[in-house]
């Protein structure tokens, strides 16, 4: 569910705006299948995520646009589960989460402090979001398990 191809890069706020960009795209795509497979309590769940989604992605549009950057289109499509059944609606949306949390991860180096702040929030949103879907408290959000820091060394 990689909203980037890995490789090594430069890191600049406008890179950075539009990774966390394409996470909330795929997030979007996602939380409209979830929405239309799901009901009663988990529908309006997932109505509101895909609100808060929406509005993410609006938001950060509009900061790319602010920059003179043209806002990376979303992908025509994104790995879906393949049932929907409760368990793999839930794994999904916590996967959404966890993309949307690396991205903002990623923006929190930004040079820019309303970027930052935003970031700080938005993590901390995805992170409470893939909580309610069942997720578990990673001790480093935001990181993948392979790159998060020795959680030993944070004692």
């Amino acid at each position: 569910m990689s909203a980037t191809p890995e490789e090594t890069r430069e890191f600049t706020d406008t890179g950075a705006l539009q990774r966390a960009l394409r996470a909330e795209h795929a997030a979007v795509y996602g939380y409209a299948y979830i929405a239309a497979h799901c009901a009663d309590a988990r529908r309006e769940r997932s109505h509101e995520h895909l609100d808060a989604h929406r509005a993410q992605r609006d938001a950060l549009s509009s900061l790319l646009a602010e920059r003179k950057v043209e806002p990376d289109p979303s992908e025509s499509s994104y790995d879906l589960p393949d049932s929907t059944d409760d368990a793999d609606l839930d794994a999904q949306a916590t996967g959404l989460e966890e993309l949307t949390a690396q991205g903002y991860l990623e923006l929190a180096a930004a040079s820019d402090p309303v970027l930052r702040e935003l970031a700080a929030r938005s993590l901390q949103s995805a992170t409470v979001r893939g909580l309610q879907w069942g997720g578990k408290l990673a001790p480093f959000p935001g990181f993948t398990p392979d790159q998060a820091p020795d959680s030993d060394a944070a004692e």
